[in-house]
């Protein structure tokens, strides 16, 4: 079995261990994202910013980040009344100018988006998501 971090494996000629380093499962992900993933068309996008703001009207916040940790990159989004036209934003302005656009999903735990970009031939993994209980207005 090989794990993402680091495999012991047996050799059976020479009896010795060697160690394989694959990278970290994020790593393994970019990777996989850079090669195989195409640009999402037209037709896709619309139907991801469907989805996208049905997360909004379920998460109800005034407050949302766009965060990429790799690239140490994010944006704080205040939204005042009209989820559409945040959508358009992020998705047209904010994720378009960045890079191509290769996924927007809902992550497994229903708290984030989560969107995989490529930037210069490289794929950066962004997040989505409430950030009200991070605000405070005074």
């Amino acid at each position: 079995m090989i794990n993402a971090e680091k495999d012991n494996t047996y050799n059976v000629v020479s009896g010795k261990t060697t160690d394989i380093t694959l990278g970290s499962a994020y790593e393994i992900n970019k990777n996989l994202v850079e090669k195989y993933e195409k640009e999402l068309t037209s037709e896709e996008l619309k139907e991801k910013k469907k989805e996208l703001l049905t997360f909004l009207k379920d998460k109800a916040d005034n407050y949302y980040m766009l965060l990429c940790n790799d690239r140490k990159d994010y944006t704080l989004f205040r939204l005042i009344e009209n989820e559409e036209e945040l959508i358009n934003i992020l998705v047209d302005e904010c994720l378009k100018n960045r890079g191509v656009i290769k996924g927007i999903d809902l992550t497994e735990d229903k708290l984030a988006i989560e969107i995989w970009l490529s930037i210069e031939n490289e794929a950066f993994c962004y997040y989505f998501f409430p950030y009200g209980e991070a605000v405070i207005e005074i």
